[in-house]
């Protein structure tokens, strides 16, 4: 990005523009991703072939399945910290990444799954969830 900020057709109008990103963006990399053991990288390939499930229902299935490493990490293993990142969007949908994860043209990089070990695995919420929210009402 840096030799060609100027040609990806980015938003950032001059070069302190950019610079002023590239300093945040290094900031965060060596501060709030530092600390992170992984970064699963979250990627909805396309099925192949004449009949597909909409793209919707493949992105839907993909949100499932983080969401199921996300709870067996919370519930297994307690000293884990985890989030889903979106990302940058410059560097998430950029040819970069998409030739680094081996993308089809129709993938998509969907963001992150940033996996740590808990600063305090002892750690309790000040509030529960009300469990009358959670109910389900079963009708014929």
């Amino acid at each position: 990005y840096d030799a060609h900020w100027e040609e990806n057709g980015s938003s950032w109008a001059t070069r302190e523009e950019y610079q002023s990103f590239r300093d945040t963006t290094e900031g965060e990399i060596y501060g709030r991703w530092a600390p992170a053991s992984y970064m699963i990288a979250i990627v909805m390939r396309r099925q192949a072939g004449p009949r597909r499930f909409p793209e919707w229902e493949e992105a839907a299935a993909v949100a499932c399945a983080v969401q199921n490493m996300h709870i067996q990490a919370c519930d297994k293993f307690g000293e884990l910290a985890c989030y889903w990142s979106s990302w940058h969007d410059d560097a998430r949908d950029s040819a970069e990444m998409r030739e680094f994860l081996d993308m089809g043209d129709e993938d998509r990089c969907m963001g992150f799954f940033v996996v740590a070990h808990a600063k305090n695995p002892e750690f309790v919420p000040r509030r529960s969830r009300d469990r009358s929210l959670m109910a389900v009402d079963w009708r014929p």
